[in-house]
């Protein structure tokens, strides 16, 4: 009894004189911080730099890279703080016109400055216009006719079939969660290619991006259809096949969605049903559309007139315009996205658009393409637009003059297309890492 009660007081003893009667000082960290020596970054790449720092530390970065987090998903945030445990920074470099990037590592009363050159990419970057140049090739030279199932002037849709099933076939082999067709029962041939990337926070909130597949049938007006549909709108479903190489393999907060749409032609049908068959627990946090966009930024056009090879007819030299139309949104919110697309190219990719190749961007609705389907919704939408200009958009919209062969030889060449998808894929997977990001940010369906 006698041992228990001098147990009992010695522990209560303890409370008030440390462990025991010893007095325990908590050991201070001095901070004390080696980065890796870098010189130079690379354009369109990820990029890793060695951290070793006794304590936590906190990077600011310019415009023109996105942190990369611990999930591996992409952070647009000017600043982040990582734990003493974190040994590399992670980021990704965007293809920008900038010259250099700019960073700065504090560690305590330690500091890390480093503004480092940016060098162009020997190999393709994460979104290409080059391999974006190859899949238009491509699909103009294997999978032509591609006219929706559900006119009854032509062939029943068996061309677009055909392409639809080796583009689901593709998406797959790109890495999506899942990918399908869809066959609506109360609809059947709206065939949308769908492949989609489960985001790893809020799974049903879908980011999609798309573009018609289909292409102008024979008679179609006002130039009676198309066999290739180069820039209307292959160029579309090819910079949605671009950025979905890329999504697919990438982590995000929200649902990747990427499709090429059926029958836009005959009312924008396969995305109207696409929306209409959402399932009741899913919204959409934003869309992007890509609907005639072969010749923009930084494309110049040509200072001769050049002959059309199917018909002989002159095309004039024209200005290359590019639109970015926002809707869907509160009026807060597509102020929002106004500010995100002047961010990202105006700063982040440091775009110096000309006379012959302006960049617009404006809040505005129009029902000329699948975007309608989803800001009609209450979704918010982004809707890439870039024509070639009046002369160019009425030579070739829904004609036999829409032709890869035709469309390079106004872009210059094979390099001059290539340049203008890639302004395209960089300034949307900017856009996409923002939505993904932004907080409190919806449409009307959400009011």
């Amino acid at each position: 009894m006698r041992r228990a009660a001098f147990i009992v007081l010695t522990f209560f003893l303890a409370s008030f004189s440390g462990c025991f009667g010893e007095d325990v000082e908590e050991k201070s960290v001095t901070p004390a911080l080696v980065v890796e020596d870098v010189s130079s970054a690379t354009r369109g790449q990820y990029m890793s730099i060695a951290v070793d720092s006794t304590v936590d530390w906190t990077v600011n970065r310019s415009p023109g890279l996105f942190f990369l987090d611990e999930f591996g998903v992409l952070r647009d945030a000017e600043s982040m703080t990582y734990p003493a445990s974190q040994e590399t920074l992670d980021f990704l470099v965007m293809d920008s016109e900038r010259a250099d990037i700019q960073l700065t590592i504090t560690a305590g009363g330690e500091v890390w400055n480093a503004t480092l050159p940016l060098e162009d990419s020997s190999e393709l970057m994460l979104v290409d216009g080059r391999r974006a140049y190859d899949t238009i090739d491509m699909l103009t030279s294997q999978y032509n006719n591609r006219w929706c199932a559900s006119a009854s002037i032509h062939e029943g849709g068996a061309a677009y079939e055909a392409a639809a099933m080796a583009m689901e076939a593709r998406m797959w082999d790109m890495g999506f969660d899942f990918v399908e067709i869809t066959r609506y029962p109360d609809d059947p041939d709206q065939l949308n290619v769908v492949g989609y990337n489960w985001g790893r926070v809020n799974p049903d909130e879908y980011i999609v991006i798309g573009g018609h597949f289909d292409i102008a049938y024979a008679f179609t007006p006002p130039s009676g259809g198309t066999n290739e549909g180069a820039n209307d709108d292959t160029s579309g479903s090819t910079v949605s096949l671009e950025m979905a190489q890329a999504l697919a393999q990438m982590e995000f907060d929200h649902t990747v969605v990427s499709a090429l749409w059926a029958c836009e032609e005959e009312g924008l049908l396969g995305s109207r049903a696409y929306v209409a068959n959402l399932p009741e627990n899913v919204s959409v946090r934003a869309y992007m559309n890509f609907d005639m966009v072969s010749l923009n930024y930084p494309i110049t056009p040509l200072t001769e007139p050049i002959i059309d090879p199917l018909t002989g007819d002159l095309f004039e030299p024209t200005k290359y315009d590019w639109q970015i139309s926002i809707a869907g949104a509160s009026q807060e919110n597509m102020e929002r996205m106004m500010e995100w697309v002047g961010t990202t190219i105006d700063e982040d990719l440091a775009y110096e658009p000309t006379e012959g190749n302006p960049i617009n961007w404006q809040i505005a609705e129009s029902c000329a393409s699948d975007h309608c389907s989803f800001f009609s919704a209450g979704y918010p939408t982004f809707n890439f637009f870039s024509p070639g200009g009046d002369i160019s958009f009425w030579q070739e919209w829904h004609s036999p003059s829409d032709t890869l062969e035709f469309m390079t030889a106004k872009a210059g060449g094979q390099e001059g297309m290539a340049s203008g998808f890639n302004s395209l894929v960089w300034s949307s997977l900017d856009l996409f890492i923002r939505v993904d990001n932004a907080e409190n940010f919806h449409g009307n369906w959400k009011e």
